[in-house]
């Protein structure tokens, strides 16, 4: 009996070992990432505003690192220059659940200046329309005033541009709310 169990409790004896090892190395390698802007969002910021120094905003209350949200659903983070650019990353569903990943940017009237894609889950060919800047041009200059039935929809992509007026709402509701305490920042 002896025989049989020793295989089995030095087989498990390893397999401790090394998982507290990786664990070990994780723990002493690992780089917190938060609230760093990657190329993708430096990039998407300078396709709407053109080149600057944008930083994410970080939730100060919180215990550690996190984007400021402002508790709004779907925002990932708030971005800004400091002085008078801002720019909100959202998911939103389209037809797709958080279909759309997007980065718009707000002018300081708190209306859409620009909106760059992060990525795009969308059907393609059909839902993907909504990249077109026939139809960004539509969403430039989106206000909490605008009234979404006076924006045309992309032909067969009736979810995807949905999704896409309500993303440019809830950004530019969130900046009307805490314009002061995004600039404060």
């Amino acid at each position: 009996m002896k025989e049989n169990l020793m295989p089995s409790l030095v087989l498990t004896l390893v397999c401790v070992i090394v998982s507290a090892l990786l664990v070990a190395a994780y723990n002493l390698t690992y780089v917190d990432t938060t609230g760093v802007m990657t190329e993708q969002l430096s990039a998407g910021c300078e396709e709407v505003f053109g080149s600057g120094e944008y930083h994410i905003l970080l939730d100060k209350t919180a215990e550690k690192k996190t984007p400021l949200t402002f508790g709004a659903e779907g925002v990932k983070a708030v971005i800004t220059d400091g002085r008078d650019k801002c720019l909100i990353e959202l998911v939103q569903d389209g037809y797709a659940n958080d279909g759309l990943h997007l980065l718009i940017g707000i002018d300081t009237q708190g209306r859409v200046k620009g909106i760059s894609f992060l990525s795009i889950g969308e059907t393609p060919g059909v839902g993907t329309k909504v990249q077109e800047e026939s139809f960004l041009s539509r969403l430039t200059g989106y206000g909490t005033d605008t009234d979404d039935a006076s924006i045309d929809s992309v032909t067969a992509a009736t979810f995807s541009s949905k999704g896409m007026k309500a993303a440019c709402r809830k950004a530019v509701e969130l900046y009307a709310a805490n314009k002061e305490a995004i600039f404060s920042e």
